[in-house]
């Protein structure tokens, strides 16, 4: 189902010409499906009274919750009363609380408070995940070892389309899913010909939310492409994408930040004691990021030792909440790029408890997250999500280069 070519299509940027000829590099790429897995399971405390109702509970959208109950009960919002507790971990599972309105009903049936609270294996049965994605990128070379075209087809489930969000957010093009297309966007502008194209599939089980979205795989994608040209080329990494990023406000940002990033981090393309770098960059919601990791392959496992981060979310509000964001964010995607899959078994999503559901542990944390903020406007920029992006494909980069095996499926594996 999820090959690109299903569904239904959507170009979401088109500049230039298509790709024609027979000098033309193919490269596919995939990432699983995904579960929030965060600790604490959904739970609510329901207490519904002869004209008022109590809702005790874990959500990110307390208005959306109240309306839910309100509606079911057939009561008027005024009368329900949504307390809302820590989060336990958000990540877009906190987004859906259909258990509010089914503790409701029966906190009415029974005249009683009613607590409902998932097992683990309910928690995984019931989230709403993230969608598996299919890439293909096609792209062609001029005579200066530059892109001269660069096109991205990718094909995704829902994300942010009947989700408990929409219709609250317009979708800026019109048949596109405004969380699968995050991160699907070419940040090459320079590139003569460029075009993006989003494939939508309906799947039979629920995709949602899932932090950083679509820009995850998205960039995973592309930035495992570009990277491959730049080697094709003969180019260092970020000389090949600085030479391909034009001079506009946005371009100067970017540009920044992936400088910034490799003087930083003192990126090199040499192998030194086992170990090699790689490097990826994304534009998220305008705010732009770029990662530099260091790896070693040991008993053929991947092992991250340092991640540099560059991020430019102009005005920093609170920068010790900036780098702590930073710092999630390379974790969760760590996990997510080098362990985490649910897979589709006998018409069942398996597995459904932590163990067989591999997570990132404390051991494979790396040693250094070093996060450096610029700032390129005097506005405050998006912060939760953009961190996120670039780990995948910085991870992969730098695995291509120690072992010249170029992975193209998450999770990220040797064997």
């Amino acid at each position: 189902m999820m090959t690109v070519g299903n569904g239904k299509s959507t170009i979401i940027q088109k500049e230039g010409d298509a790709l024609k000829g027979d000098d033309i590099v193919q490269m596919e790429f995939r990432s699983p499906i995904g579960a929030h897995a965060q600790i604490e399971p959904n739970g609510v405390v329901a207490f519904v009274e002869e004209s008022k109702a109590t809702i005790m509970i874990s959500t990110q959208v307390i208005g959306i919750t109240r309306r839910e109950v309100s509606s079911r009960l057939g009561w008027d919002a005024e009368q329900v009363n949504v307390i809302p507790t820590y989060l336990g971990g958000g990540f877009g599972r906190r987004l859906h609380t259909p258990h509010a309105v089914q503790a409701a009903v029966m906190s009415q049936a029974v005249g009683k408070p009613v607590k409902y609270i998932f097992s683990r294996e309910e928690e995984f049965q019931h989230d709403m995940f993230r969608p598996p994605t299919h890439h293909i990128l096609k792209g062609r070379l001029n005579e200066q070892g530059l892109l001269d075209s660069l096109e991205h087809h990718f094909v995704s489930g829902d994300v942010g389309n009947n989700s408990a969000l929409v219709p609250n957010i317009v979708p800026p093009i019109v048949g596109a899913d405004i969380g699968a297309i995050r991160g699907g966007f070419l940040q090459y502008s320079a590139v003569p010909n460029h075009r993006s194209v989003y494939w939508h599939v309906t799947l039979p089980f629920a995709t949602s939310w899932w932090r950083s979205l679509g820009l995850l795989a998205n960039t995973f994608a592309i930035e495992s492409f570009v990277d491959e040209m730049a080697l094709k080329a003969g180019k260092d990494a970020i000389e090949f994408r600085l030479a391909q990023v034009n001079d506009d406000e946005a371009g100067k940002r970017l540009k920044e930040v992936m400088r910034t990033a490799g003087e930083r981090a003192r990126y090199s393309e040499e192998i030194k004691d086992g170990r090699a770098m790689g490097f990826a960059a994304s534009v998220d919601a305008g705010t732009p990021c770029a990662h530099v990791v260091e790896v070693s392959v040991e008993d053929n496992n991947i092992r991250v030792h340092k991640v540099t981060v560059v991020l430019d979310p102009g005005l920093a509000v609170n920068p010790d909440q900036i780098r702590a964001q930073c710092e999630g964010c390379v974790i969760m995607g760590m996990s997510a790029v080098l362990f985490e899959q649910m897979k589709v078994v006998d018409g069942s999503l398996t597995p459904t408890i932590y163990g067989p559901y591999e997570m990132a542990l404390m051991k494979h944390a790396p040693r250094e997250i070093d996060v450096v903020l610029l700032q390129g406007k005097d506005t405050p920029g998006a912060v939760g999500e953009p961190p996120l992006g670039p780990i995948g494909a910085a991870i992969a980069n730098a695995v291509r280069r120690l072992t010249g095996k170029r992975l193209q499926s998450m999770p990220l594996k040797l064997t």
